[in-house]
Formats: C-alpha cells, structure tokens, sequence
C-alpha cells in the first residue's frame, strides 16, 4: 500500500509544519510512454489509435503485478510508482519489476502499440498530491525517470544505475534474459538534472 499522501491544502494552518516533515519514500518510478500516438491521432485513425492505448495500458496491468497500480495517465502515458515498503511486503523484486517493463516493450503483437520506458530506483521522492483524495509523488528523481523515458527509443527500456545496481543483486539475474540485454554503461546529461546519470539501455 502506498504512504498516506499529505494533501497540499492552503487552509491548513498546520500545513508548513506536515511538509517540513515529510520524509522521503524510496522506490521504483516508471513512465511507460506510447511511440507513434501522435502520428495515429493526426492521420485520422482514432479507432486504432483508441484500441491500442487500451491493450497497451491493459498489457501493463497484465506484465506487472496487480497490486502496483498506475499513478496517473499522461495522455498516452503512464506512470507507476512502486514504494521499497510496497515491494518488500509484495514479495516481488525490482528484478522481476524489470522484467515485467522488458516484456512489455518488446511485445511484439500488431495489436500493441510500440512503447518506450524509463525506470529508475528513486531516493529524492515525497508521497504528496494537490488534489485531495488522490495520491501522487514529486521530487528531482521523478523528474529524473521522465527524462529517462526521452532517452529511450522505441520498443526499449532505460534504466539509471541505481536501478541497475538493484537488479545486480540478485543471484539469478543472469538467469533472466530481459537482463542479459542491457547493455551500458552510458552517461547522459538529462535536461533540469545537475548532474550526469548513467543509464542501462535495453531492447
């Protein structure tokens, strides 16, 4: 389950003290963005172009576990943030997490839109939204995440190294193949980001 998100509410005198006090929740932030949609909307197929954001947003749903739901969708994208407390109690590990992203941008039926994704292991992360009743995460490493999905090319995932750091320690990983794919080291210099990020590429 994610951290109670603190509501930004002006008329909460109490509010400057709940955001100084804050603590950071560490996790995973993934933004899984749809290549082509554009494209399909400015051609005129809003029929295809409705279908295949349904089975890709479903195929999602379906490559990770079901108790990590999607934060929000961003017109023809989605963001998932799964908190380290969350993972630890699911049982299931940034590895197979990784796993699931790698299947989902390599699926290869015509029926799926091509998709490109940015995953990265987040520290500088506040469970906070300005919408009461919904809840939401900002800081720099959400930030970070959605200039790694720019990185990526169609039908890849991008990872930053801490990501790849936690994948590494897993025994098995070398079992999966959607880990033998990743290739880098790489540094990029990601626009807003004081500093470069090394990032892991897949496909």
């Amino acid at each position: 389950m994610p951290s109670r998100c603190l509501f930004i509410n002006p008329e909460d005198r109490d509010l400057k003290a709940k955001v100084l006090s804050l603590s950071k929740t560490p996790g995973i932030c993934i933004f899984i963005d749809i290549t082509g949609s554009t494209q399909m909307k400015s051609l005129g197929r809003l029929t295809e172009w409705v279908a295949k954001v349904h089975n890709c947003f479903a195929n999602a749903t379906a490559f990770l576990p079901s108790q990590f739901k999607p934060i929000k969708s961003i017109g023809d994208e989605l963001m998932y943030y799964v908190e380290e407390s969350g993972l630890s109690k699911s049982g299931y590990s940034p590895l197979q997490i990784y796993d699931g992203l790698w299947q989902l941008a390599t699926e290869s039926g015509s029926e799926f839109p091509d998709v490109k994704i940015g995953a990265a292991w987040c520290e500088d992360v506040y469970p906070i939204t300005f919408f009461s009743g919904r809840c939401d995460y900002y800081g720099i490493d959400i930030d970070l995440t959605a200039r790694l999905r720019g990185f990526a090319k169609s039908k890849q995932v991008v990872i930053d190294s801490r990501l790849y750091g936690q994948l590494r320690q897993h025994k098995c990983a070398n079992d999966f193949k959607s880990f033998r794919q990743l290739v880098g080291p790489e540094t990029v210099a990601p626009k807003g980001i004081p500093n470069p990020v090394i990032i892991y590429r897949a496909s």
